[in-house]
């Protein structure tokens, strides 16, 4: 039974150790009909928060490097993560202004070609605290998520990112008009 055991412990790990490497083209960049708020897109530097988040997580993956490749550089056999921001959700003034939001569209590229595509929606409204959170840091939270699960995505070609709804807190409560009252 120990000598199955071992066995079975020493195939997982070759084939850990035997899978390519996954690594995030950079930069990462705004799509371009990407939506948002000007300022806030340059202030809060949502590009930079998701190739820092990302990066990292694939680094911890493949246990090696940094997880990110410059575009346009050979890739060495390493499978490539390409990552486009389609939307910044949010105004300035933090969680006194609402939710903010984050979305992307993530492609994983073989040897060129893609052989799959995600699009990942994350909300925040700032967490614990949150009312003392500036709007950078609520969109930071969001890039936190969405490289938690790109993270997953590039790990198991099964999983299937859900979209996410928005908090109850970004949708404005529909008036109900009584023409009896109206003036």
């Amino acid at each position: 039974m120990k000598r199955v055991l071992l066995l079975g412990l020493c195939l997982s790990a070759s084939s850990a150790f035997a899978a390519n490497p996954v690594l995030l083209e950079t930069p990462v960049a705004y799509a371009p009909d990407a939506r948002g708020v000007e300022k806030v897109k340059s202030e809060c530097r949502v590009d930079d928060l998701l190739t820092r988040h990302i990066g990292d997580v694939l680094r911890k993956l493949n246990k090696t490097g940094d997880g990110t490749i410059a575009s346009q550089t050979d890739a060495g056999g390493a499978s490539i993560l390409r990552v486009q921001i389609t939307n910044v959700f949010g105004v300035g003034g933090g969680a006194w202004s609402g939710p903010k939001a984050t979305t992307v569209l993530a492609d994983l590229i073989e040897d060129g070609k893609v052989i799959r595509h995600t699009r990942v929606n994350r909300w925040s409204v700032g967490g614990m605290w949150g009312g003392f959170k500036g709007t950078c840091s609520i969109l930071d939270r969001t890039a936190i998520v969405i490289a938690k699960d790109l993270g997953r995505w590039v790990r198991d070609p099964s999983y299937q990112i859900k979209e996410e709804a928005p908090p109850q807190e970004a949708s404005a409560p529909t008036a109900q008009i009584d023409p009896q009252k109206a003036e």
